[in-house]
């Protein structure tokens, strides 16, 4: 069963008028954009289980950098903010931090996802990856202006390699606990990021971390919009309520 709560943080309800909005918006441009590829890395580390967190300074709606910003490395999907009414108003307005990991879009001299996060890694914190498995795959909803077609992948650190900040953003970094992380910065995460921690939550060990990253089912997780009354809310494929497509409940 997905997660859709955890502690106080509840990681699907979003502002009904918002969304209304986001699909009436979606409605006039006559469809989605193309979604790029891209990958995120929760680098990991025991005894106890921890993951490497990263916090940005977030000034533009859905988390993103300013779109002309020549160094991608600092886009994140981040879908909690829906008002793309204001999208152009509020690029240089002050917004609360984000937390997310290490990641990026894909480039197109990297051989596969897999080693977008591999390089990914190595230029935001300077560390090599020793060992790297899928976890998820997430895309982001049709409504947004700039989408993604993210793989999330765990990963361990070679041996001598700690990580550091080597770019301009994040501003912060540090090792905490996957429900530690969550309970106290869920409310700053994109859903695929509170949602992978949540699901780290479970396991104590590295070693159980990757023999579940082995069960995974990697089919893309495509959130749609549904629109009850008052009520909006994120559905994932598979849950009831999931609209046939993203105007479905518009």
């Amino acid at each position: 069963m997905s997660i859709q709560r955890f502690g106080k943080w509840d990681f699907r309800a979003v502002d009904s008028s918002s969304a209304a909005r986001a699909l009436a918006r979606l409605r006039k441009q006559g469809g989605p954009v193309e979604p790029e590829r891209a990958a995120a890395v929760v680098l990991l580390r025991e005894a106890p289980l921890r993951v490497f967190l990263l916090r940005h300074a977030a000034k533009e709606p859905f988390g993103l950098p300013s779109i002309g910003r020549a160094d991608t490395l600092q886009v994140r999907e981040r879908w909690a903010h829906l008002d793309v009414d204001h999208y152009e108003n509020a690029m240089n307005g002050p917004r609360g931090a984000q937390y997310g990991f290490p990641g990026g879009r894909h480039k197109p001299d990297d051989p596969d996802v897999a080693m977008t996060g591999l390089r990914a890694v190595e230029e935001e914190t300077g560390a090599m990856v020793a060992l790297q498995r899928a976890w998820a795959r997430w895309v982001t909803p049709e409504y947004e202006p700039v989408r993604f077609d993210s793989w999330i992948y765990v990963a361990t650190l070679a041996e001598g390699f700690q990580p550091r900040i080597r770019v301009r953003e994040p501003e912060y970094a540090t090792w905490i606990g996957p429900e530690q992380a969550v309970c106290q910065y869920g409310g700053q995460m994109s859903i695929p990021e509170a949602t992978t921690l949540a699901e780290l939550a479970r396991y104590s060990t590295v070693g159980e971390v990757f023999a579940a990253a082995e069960q995974r089912d990697m089919s893309p997780i495509l959130p749609r919009v549904s629109v009850d009354g008052e009520e909006a809310r994120l559905v994932l494929p598979g849950e009831e309520g999931y609209p046939r497509d993203a105007l479905a409940s518009a």
